[in-house]
């Protein structure tokens, strides 16, 4: 039976991911800031990024998936950047922490629970492209993102010294209907996806993946996205 992880399962995509990983044959388990009403077989595991606690799991235990369906836009306390004036040391910190930093220092804690034919899967975003932006503003959401492709890349060489066919990959998971996006929806010019609608996609490229494809960003219609 396969062996899944999701990071994040609370979350609007987190939890559809859950629900649509959930219909098929495998053993799941979550980590999240709360535990949920969810099927009994699902192993639940309280985590905070904020916190930075860790996740204690068995080594024998190895995952041929691993999701990390985090992300932080904005909150109470920070909104993105409109221009120079609006840039915030603490923002920065916060945004860089939860996008990349703890994503990263997360899944070194799951260093013995990876194996030759794990996948690791990377909830990133296309305004982190470089070559796509055309907009500007939203300086620490861009550039964290940024960070976290080059972390992805980093990671799909350094593991693949040891695990042969490891996969490392993000995911654009398209604008989603949650509270990560709401504000800003009014803007939005294309689709705005359900988030059970973004899981399914998602899953059939998480699907797809093979090793050609490890150390890119993709959408959810599996379309490559330049760094």
């Amino acid at each position: 039976m396969k062996q899944i992880l999701i990071i994040g399962g609370s979350g609007a995509i987190g939890s559809a991911l859950v629900n649509e990983y959930d219909k098929n044959d495998i053993h799941m388990t979550i980590a999240s800031r709360k535990k949920q009403n969810l099927s009994p077989h699902i192993n639940q595991i309280t985590y905070d990024y904020d916190q930075n606690n860790e996740i204690k799991l068995n080594a024998e235990t190895k995952f041929d998936l691993i999701i990390f369906a985090t992300g932080h836009l904005h909150n109470k306390d920070y909104k993105p950047e409109k221009s120079l004036k609006d840039i915030d040391k603490s923002a920065f910190q916060f945004s860089y922490h939860i996008n990349c930093v703890a994503p990263l220092i997360l899944l070194r804690q799951l260093s013995n629970n990876l194996m030759d034919q794990t996948k690791i899967v990377f909830l990133s975003a296309r305004v982190g492209s470089i070559s796509e932006n055309e907009l500007g503003g939203w300086y620490a959401y861009r550039m964290s993102k940024a960070a976290l492709n080059m972390m992805i890349k980093n990671l799909s060489i350094e593991l693949r010294r040891k695990y042969k066919n490891i996969i490392v990959c993000g995911m654009h998971p398209g604008t989603v209907d949650s509270k990560l996006s709401k504000p800003y929806s009014g803007f939005v010019k294309h689709e705005i996806f359900a988030p059970s609608k973004s899981a399914v996609m998602l899953k059939k490229v998480i699907d797809e993946l093979s090793l050609k494809d490890s150390g890119k960003i993709y959408d959810y219609a599996f379309q490559e996205i330049a760094y």
